[in-house]
């Protein structure tokens, strides 16, 4: 019984490994956007004049753009720790499958296995 609630938490436990790498890539491929649409923004606004209402525009887009870059890179950091932790689990649930398989196989000392 022990076996095969390690192998069903196994196979949730990668689920959510794998869950976990798709949402930091994808929040990874997000802030590269964010970013070429900051540096778009400062491009464009090269040509303006300061104290102009499309360069205060652009000012104040660039800053939303920098909140969501900070958010995005506080998503990166929460999802990595948690990836972290799933991956210390895999090792726990990891390590006491393999010991189960281990002393399935050598039941009765005899090194023959069951059957």
């Amino acid at each position: 019984m022990g076996l095969f609630t390690g192998l069903i938490g196994l196979a949730y436990l990668k689920q959510r490994q794998l869950d976990l790498e798709y949402k930091i890539q994808s929040k990874m491929m997000e802030s590269t956007q964010n970013a070429t649409f900051a540096m778009e923004l400062i491009t464009i606004g090269d040509d303006l004049k300061p104290d102009s209402a499309e360069f205060k525009r652009l000012e104040t887009e660039r800053e939303k753009l920098q909140l969501v870059e900070k958010r995005i890179q506080a998503e990166i950091l929460r999802y990595q720790n948690q990836l972290k932790i799933v991956n210390g689990q895999i090792e726990v649930v990891q390590k006491f499958v393999d010991d189960s398989i281990r002393r399935l196989t050598s039941f009765g000392g005899s090194g023959r296995g069951i059957g």
